[in-house]
């Protein structure tokens, strides 16, 4: 083989492999909504089974103590003695709430970094936060469960995802869902967006920047 065709067949193949590493760096992952949950350590607190007739008087405690009224200080001190005799100490079991609930959060907002500056493909449902025209959405939160965040709590943080699509997407109702792909980033954000409900402070997990949305099938 002459010194031009081995030049050729050179330059032939470091075009193929350049062609084929673009190909791979295109390549979307699909990513599954578990994916974004890591596994965490169960959470340390462990509430006590308590009656219908306990958990009410207990929440009767806490209504009371934020309460000015003498009166009702005097009501709290009876129930809290009424509580004692059967061997449950309201206060504690609220301080166990407080801890139970600060663990239960910070476990929703463990994230992932395994997909970071990977490109993602991951199918969920919009809710839209700012639109270029009428229902043309250009920046949503990407939920894994229809009209999540509307009318009710929003989901946990590693189960958000904050797309901005500067190419906007025609929206049908939030009710369908999509396929959204592009280059995905973990990071803890909360921020006040405006739902069709009202404004919500929402905690949000991951951010990516879309170059593609479309109907799922």
């Amino acid at each position: 083989m002459d010194v031009k065709k081995c030049i050729c067949l050179l330059f032939s193949l470091f075009t193929l492999s350049v062609f084929a590493n673009s190909a791979i760096a295109r390549t979307a992952i699909t990513v599954d909504w578990d994916n974004l949950r890591p596994a965490v350590a169960p959470n340390p607190i462990v509430l006590p089974e308590l009656s219908r007739e306990h958990l009410s008087k207990i929440q009767n405690v806490f209504t009371l103590m934020h309460s000015t009224e003498s009166a009702d200080e005097e009501q709290l001190t009876a129930l809290l003695a009424e509580l004692k005799q059967d061997n449950i100490d309201a206060i504690e079991l609220l301080n166990m709430r407080e801890a139970y609930i600060e663990a239960q959060k910070l476990a929703s907002q463990s994230l992932t970094t395994e997909f970071d500056g990977k490109n993602v493909r991951i199918p969920g449902f919009l809710v839209p936060i700012q639109f270029s025209d009428a229902m043309v959405a250009t920046e949503f939160l990407l939920v894994p469960v229809a009209g999540a965040c509307i009318h009710m709590p929003p989901p946990p943080a590693n189960q958000i995802v904050r797309v901005s699509y500067t190419k906007g997407y025609a929206m049908r109702t939030v009710q369908y869902p999509v396929w959204v792909e592009g280059v995905m980033q973990s990071s803890l954000t909360t921020e006040d967006v405006y739902i069709v409900d009202g404004t919500s402070n929402i905690s949000m997990g991951y951010q990516l920047q879309a170059s593609m949305v479309m109907d799922y099938h």
